[in-house]
């Protein structure tokens, strides 16, 4: 029986700055399409036409408040999320690095009740999304250079050519 390699913890980085220890959860942004159905003459049913991937949103919840955390809010500054992975077979760990641009949106503070934690949950509005694993570039989206490579294949390029960008 082979068991699977599992995500195990994370690490995140805001601005450059570790918050190992003080960050509690990520969210990386879901990736989807956003299609147009299509039926022509003589389709049995519609097909999905690809129109572009839909809007991107990631958070991160911090234990404590943060001033250079709270600082962000309105900033387009890089939120990095590493997790890592490891199976029940040996010690080794995969290395994912997720590397997230865009604005960011959101600063929730929580409600303030007495005895118990309130954590600082932040969300970014996500315009680039690279995520590698031990080095692999696994996909790169770039919004606002009209690029989106997933599994070293440009799935835009020709459109951008087509368009003189």
């Amino acid at each position: 029986m082979i068991y699977p390699r599992t995500i195990r913890n994370f690490n995140a980085f805001l601005d450059g700055v570790s918050y190992a220890g003080r960050a509690t959860e990520g969210k990386l942004p879901e990736l989807k399409m956003q299609v147009a159905n299509h039926r022509g003459a003589g389709m049995d049913g519609v097909s999905p036409v690809d129109m572009g991937t839909e809007a991107m949103n990631a958070e991160v919840t911090l234990s404590e408040w943060s001033p250079n955390a709270v600082k962000l809010f309105g900033t387009r500054k890089r939120l990095v999320l590493r997790p890592a992975a490891m199976g029940e077979d040996d010690f080794s760990a995969d290395t994912y690095v997720a590397t997230l641009g865009g604005r960011w949106t959101s600063t929730n503070f929580g409600d303030l009740k007495p005895g118990s934690d309130v954590p600082l949950k932040l969300s970014l509005a996500v315009d680039y999304f690279r995520l590698t694993m031990n080095g692999d570039e696994l996909f790169e989206i770039d919004i606002l250079a009209g690029k989106r490579v997933i599994g070293g294949v440009d799935q835009v390029v020709e459109l951008r050519k087509a368009m003189g960008v």
